[in-house]
This record gives structure tokens, sequence and C-alpha cells, in this order.
């Protein structure tokens, strides 16, 4: 063999060394990663056929449940991802409504079943789980059994089986036969025993038959739990059982656990609980909802109970005065039609006749309406965003100069809302007096509200600075910007005819009217209800939490509202 041909064939053997090195390589890799999926419907020795459990409780509320004697549902919390604090759509006022949001995945805004006939349901669109579980995996067998003929019609298309039944009783038999003699891989129960006893006598275990309702379900749930481990080829195989209410009921829970936020909506109160036996305990509490405010402050309530100061003339806005307007609001209804809150102007009447603003509530939302000098064509007005009631928020309104031009903007509890350009406004000067409550006028509303902490700055605070202190209730020399302090009231004194100003002007709100100071102790700056809502398991991210178990990757176009839990 020549010289050249020894050196390509050791370069050859070279190579093929290297090749067999990357397959071993590679098969290495997929060994440890192919066992974690089913590429069939066989039996994975390693880690199981792959089943779900999903139990239904209607009118269950989470904390009801939790102090119940309910040893069978509780005996799977120490290989579960749970929480007694979940949460269904705090607007629903249907079962069906919970369980489309249970079945879909998705909000009622997007599957649009709200009354029980179905009216106007987008189904086709936003399917139940049921038929995505057969497009991805047709093998799978699918059986629901419902105490609810509704449910069984409308919301388990795509199943096998499909039975209603009279009692949750005969709910449970069914499951436990299907259980002991069937290969289904995905099984509902639906139960509602519960909800008819917190309809009758009242959602909440101090009615004695409410809370036997929980504790009989959880006698249920034990016998269905031992149909499980009972399976013959139970060993082999690896369940996600699944609890969970759909909705709890309305309470009027003691004042002391009253946070005004939707933890404290006892019909939106749910319990879940994802069980399997990889799964480390996880328990998902309340999220922080607010700081605590406490204190005395007076209702602003009709025409007659209002505060003002006569003489304000050194809190006009002018034509290039740079300013900032915090106060604290809390509204004592669900919706307003234009009902003045702060404002100094004249009047406040319908076609905005006078120069000045004022900040005031429309709808469930707050605005700083104002009018110019220059504005003989009307006003303008800027939009801050909706304001939950029994909630203390922050607004906030500023206005600043960018290159050249004047511009007003507006916050809630910190956070940027909207912004409008007032360059050719002219002045907002005028010589009325500036005034908390109902302002004289004609076309508008009457205010009910508490009103607190109010700054008056006499230049533009950055938007960091006025995030970083929104939802402080007190201000001192340690503030940035204390200096530019034209008036701080925080409006607690508690007692006496003044809200008195600490601020360097010293121009104190006189009241007016029929006025009593209150007492208050609630949450500041509570998060919206969509936003607390993240922080805990709510009933459209159960499809979510099943499609992962049956490792079906969820499709974009199914749109899903809801999220997974991981189990850390």
């Amino acid at each position: 063999m020549s010289k050249m041909k020894t050196t390509k064939a050791v370069a050859l053997l070279f190579i093929c060394a290297l090749l067999t090195a990357a397959i071993v390589s590679c098969n290495k890799d997929f060994a440890r990663v192919l066992p974690d999926k089913e590429y069939n419907d066989s039996v994975n020795v390693l880690y199981g056929k792959r089943k779900v459990l999903y139990i239904i409780a209607d009118g269950a509320r989470g904390t009801s449940v939790n102090a119940a004697n309910v040893p069978n549902i509780k005996s799977l919390l120490p290989t579960a991802i749970y929480s007694w604090v979940g949460l269904n759509d705090p607007n629903s006022t249907t079962d069906v409504h919970n369980w489309a949001d249970m079945l879909t995945g998705v909000k009622s805004s997007k599957h649009g079943v709200v009354t029980n006939d179905l009216e106007g349901n987008n189904l086709e669109r936003y399917k139940p789980m049921f038929e995505y579980v057969k497009e991805i995996t047709p093998t799978i067998k699918i059986a629901s059994f419902s105490a609810s003929n509704v449910f069984k019609t409308s919301l388990t298309t795509g199943a096998d089986i499909s039975e209603a039944y009279g009692t949750d009783a005969e709910v449970k038999t069914a499951l436990v036969s299907n259980i002991e003699t069937d290969t289904a891989s995905l099984i509902i129960g639906h139960f509602n025993d519960i909800d008819d006893a917190g309809a009758q006598y009242g959602y909440d275990n101090s009615f004695p038959q409410y809370k036997a309702a929980i504790e009989t379900f959880d006698g249920y749930v034990g016998e269905i739990l031992n149909a499980v481990k009972s399976r013959p080829d139970y060993a082999n195989e690896d369940w996600m059982i699944v609890i969970a209410s759909s909705g709890g009921g309305a309470f009027t829970i003691p004042p002391n656990q009253n946070d005004n936020t939707v933890f404290s909506n006892t019909a939106a109160n749910t319990f879940t609980i994802y069980s399997a036996l990889k799964y480390n305990p996880r328990i998902i509490t309340k999220p922080f909802t607010g700081n605590r405010y406490l204190g005395r402050t007076v209702r602003m309530y009709g025409q007659s109970v209002r505060a003002e100061i006569d003489t304000a003339d050194v809190f006009n806005l002018g034509d290039t005065t740079e300013f900032t307007i915090e106060l604290k609001v809390k509204k004592n209804e669900e919706k307003f039609y234009w009902p003045s809150v702060l404002g100094k102007r004249n009047e406040w009447s319908s076609g905005h006749p006078s120069v000045g603003w004022v900040i005031y509530l429309e709808d469930k939302y707050w605005y700083f309406e104002m009018r110019g000098t220059k504005d003989v064509n009307g006003y303008r007005q800027c939009r801050g965003r909706d304001l939950e009631p029994g909630q203390w928020k922050n607004l906030t309104v500023k206005c600043e100069i960018r290159a050249g031009r004047r511009y007003i903007r507006t916050y809630t509890n910190g956070q940027y809302d909207n912004e409008m350009d007032i360059t050719d406004a002219g002045s907002l000067d005028n010589h009325n007096k500036l005034k908390l409550g109902y302002l004289n006028g004609n076309g508008h509303g009457e205010p009910n509200v508490y009103l607190s902490d109010i700054r008056f700055f006499k230049t533009d605070l950055p938007d960091a600075t006025i995030s970083q202190y929104a939802c402080q209730t007190t201000i001192d020399e340690g503030h940035p910007y204390y200096t530019f302090l034209a008036g701080y009231w925080p409006c607690t004194d508690g007692q006496g005819d003044l809200m008195r100003d600490f601020g360097p002007q010293a121009r104190d709100f006189k009241l007016q009217g029929d006025y009593q100071w209150e007492d208050f102790n609630d949450l500041i700056c509570p998060p919206s209800a969509a936003t607390l809502a993240q922080y805990v398991p709510q009933t459209t991210d159960i499809p979510s939490q099943i499609f992962n178990w049956f490792r079906i990757a969820s499709r974009q176009s199914w749109d899903l509202d809801g999220r997974v839990w991981i189990d850390q």
C-alpha cells in the first residue's frame, strides 16, 4: 500500500471513529429524553400510562372546604400543587359559565357562555378540551359523568362516554364503576349537592347543612380514590387527580376578614388540587394585596358634605405652570356620572362653561377635565383608569413641558394612564375656591367618596418619583420634591371642622354641611382583580394543566387563557 493510500485509510478510520462517538453521544441524549414522552398508547414501564381523574364540585368555597373535615381530599396534599384561595371569573353569575371556563380553558369573552341557555356561545371556535385531546391523541378514551343535563349535552363534545344523573350519589357510583372496569384515560366527575345546600342554607360552614354537604362529598372522593388505587394495573399507571370547585357562593364575611379585593368575593373563591405521585407538595396562598391604611376622615357625600378653601389663588395653574396634584380616593359605589372630587372653577355644569379644572368620576373610571382662557370651542379631558369600589387608589395629574409644548398626564397608583397636549389652551387661572367633593353646577351626579392624602406640587414630578411614592400614605422631608409642596392635606385630622394644610401656605379646607368623621382601616393601592388572579390558580387553568400532563403541546390557534402550575 502506498503512503498516500495509508494516509487516506487512517483519515477514514478517524472520521468513522468520530461519527461513531457522535452517534453514541446522541443516543445517550435520546435515552435521557425519549422515556419522558409517550409516542403510542402502550404502557411506558418507566413512567406509566398517564391518566387524569378530574372532579368538579359546584358551590364549594375554598376556605370552607379547607376548614371542614375532609380527610380524603387532604390525603392528596402531600403530593399536590394546591390552593384554597383559587378564583373563578368574579363576574360569573351562572354555573354553566363556570363549567365552560373549566372545560374550554378560556374566559367568557371568548367562549361566550354566560347564561343557562348558552345563547350566543362561541364553542365552535373555543372548543371543550376533549375535542383537542381527541384531535392530538385519538386513542385516548374519555368518559364524563355529571349531575347536570346541560353539562352533559353542551360541554362534553368529544367524550366517548357522557352521562347525566339525578343525584351526586349516582354520579359517584357511575364513576367508581367506570374506574374499576373501563380503560378511559380522562375521566370527569361533576357534582352539585354542595351548591344546592349553599343556595338553600348559606355558603359557609356556620350553616350545618352546607358543611355536611362538603363532608359527604369528601366521602365520595374517598370511594373514588380507592377505586383508582384498586385498579389491577395501577402500579403501571401514572395518575393526576384534579379536584376543583367551579365557584363558591355569596356570603357576608366578617369585616376584619374583608380586604375589599377579589379574595373577599366569596362567590369567586374556589379551591384547586393537582395531585400526582411525582409532585412535590406546593401550597399557593393569597398574594400580597397591599399595605394597611388606617385613619379617620370625612365622607364627601351628596351636595352638602364638602370642603372649601376661600383664599386659593396660590393654587392657580396659569398657562406655563408645571404642577403635580396627587390624592387618594375610595369610592363607595361601582359607577358614577360626573361628580366632582377636587376642583377649582366657578361651576361644574353641562357645557363646561367656566375656566378652571376638575377631577371627576365617570362610569368606573376618572378624568381630569379643564378649560383654558383660549378654549373658545369647548373643553379638554384626560382619562384615568377604572377604580374599584371600596379600595383606596392614588390619582395623579401632572403638567409638564417637553420641547416647548405643555402636556397633562394622568396616573393611577403611580402607573401612567394617558396624556393630552394643552399648549394652546391658555391660562387656567381663576379667583374661585378650591373645593373637595361637590362643586356647584348642573348636569352632573353627586359624589360618595372618601378623600385623603392630597398633595399639590408646583413642579412636574418625574414618572419614577410618582410611581415610588404613590402608595405611601404620608409625605415628609425625605421626599425628593418636598420643597416644591404648595399644599399638603392628610385629611385624617379625625375631629373639628378643618382639614388642615401641613404645607407652607397653611391653607386649610373648611368642612361644610352635615359631615362626620369616620374610621377606616383598608388596604392602600391593592392590585386589580386581574393582576391578583395571576398569582393563584384559576378555573381556566385546568385544561392547560391536563394538556401538559398528557404531554399535549398547546397550539397557538387554541388561544387558551390558562397557565400550567409546577411544583416549585
